[in-house]
């Protein structure tokens, strides 16, 4: 326990407004797992609150969610679905399951590529980014193990594989942020696909899936997964930190908070789940970005967002660092949050 950070996230709790105008987003969806983490470690009933609230305001008794729309076929708007998996596992109100179904029935006529993997959006056909394994392709396993869909558990750890076969960097041993099986985008290498850079926070979601995937269905891959990202990740370590283009030491690159502690993340509860045999290294980058990057109101040097397309986000060194670095940001303090739960 650390009373600091706990002050921090009860002010985080209180000061919290929907990310998007109250749009189904990810990014208040990633929030309410970080939170739900703290429930299930504390047993305090008002991260439960917290976290119910959110979903009672969001789906309607018939289980409709507001403000997502399916047709969309954003793998984006299936991340909430994880908390809200966590939440109906202990409450088991019916609406909470036909909200559940409407997000897999997405994700079961997700547009995908040729070997099966799901787009990482509609709008970006034929790619698979190392976000949308957190955000679609965990939901498709918590979804399978929760009400026994094996032909699911199968599709998971085949997309992993292929994640591993399509994203990873032999030659540098890292994993880049994105691959296009098109071969069309500015960004994509015209003989493999692969974008060019590793982000440390694509490296990090998929270090946290991976972590989260092997809690649901125990597959081999996720354990290779995690080996492959802390070889890979390790040499660069800074300070104890990951720098937002990992491999890269450029003027303008800067250690990144939400890369770090989700790194840190995947190390804790891999060592957790016996799947990796120490956690030093977990809790090293954790207390790190507490020192370095956390004053008790801030948590600073959080990217703001990266992406990947035909205009300005083209996968360069200086798209990467043209990105808002901010204060505060969900999709630091979320992971931050998760990674502070595994020390307990």
């Amino acid at each position: 326990m650390n009373s600091t950070i706990d002050k921090y996230i009860d002010r985080y709790m209180e000061l919290f407004t929907p990310y998007k105008a109250g749009r189904w987003c990810y990014e208040d969806g990633i929030l309410m797992t970080a939170i739900y983490d703290m429930y299930k470690v504390t047993g305090n009933k008002k991260y439960y609150d917290f976290v119910y609230n959110f979903y009672d305001n969001a789906i309607l008794p018939d289980g409709y969610i507001k403000e997502y729309n399916p047709l969309d076929y954003s793998i984006d708007d299936v991340c909430p679905g994880i908390g809200l998996m966590k939440l109906y596992r202990d409450c088991k109100e019916e609406r909470f399951a036909k909200a559940l179904e409407a997000m897999y029935d997405q994700m079961m006529k997700h547009p995908r590529t040729k070997e099966g993997s799901f787009w990482h959006k509609r709008i970006y056909p034929n790619q698979v980014w190392m976000d949308g394994i957190y955000m679609g392709v965990l939901y498709v396993a918590m979804y399978a193990n929760e009400f026994g869909i094996e032909e699911s558990k199968a599709d998971v750890d085949k997309q992993l594989h292929t994640l591993v076969k399509r994203l990873y960097d032999e030659d540098r041993k890292l994993f880049v942020h994105a691959y296009d099986e098109a071969k069309v985008m500015q960004w994509a290498d015209k003989q493999t696909g692969k974008s060019p850079n590793v982000w440390a926070r694509a490296c990090g979601w998929v270090m946290m899936a991976a972590a989260d995937i092997y809690e649901e269905l125990h597959l081999d891959i996720c354990k290779e997964i995690l080996e492959k990202q802390i070889e890979g990740l390790k040499p660069y370590l800074e300070e104890g930190m990951l720098y937002q283009l990992v491999d890269i030491r450029k003027e303008h690159n800067y250690l990144e908070t939400s890369g770090s502690v989700m790194f840190a993340y995947g190390i804790m509860k891999g060592k957790r789940l016996g799947i990796l045999a120490d956690d030093a290294l977990g809790h090293q980058v954790f207390d790190t970005v507490v020192a370095k990057e956390f004053d008790g109101r801030n948590l600073y040097n959080i990217c703001q967002v990266g992406g990947l397309d035909n205009f300005k986000r083209d996968g360069s060194f200086e798209y990467y660092m043209s990105e808002n670095i901010s204060v505060n940001e969900v999709k630091g303090v979320a992971p931050f949050i998760m990674a502070y739960s595994e020390t307990y």
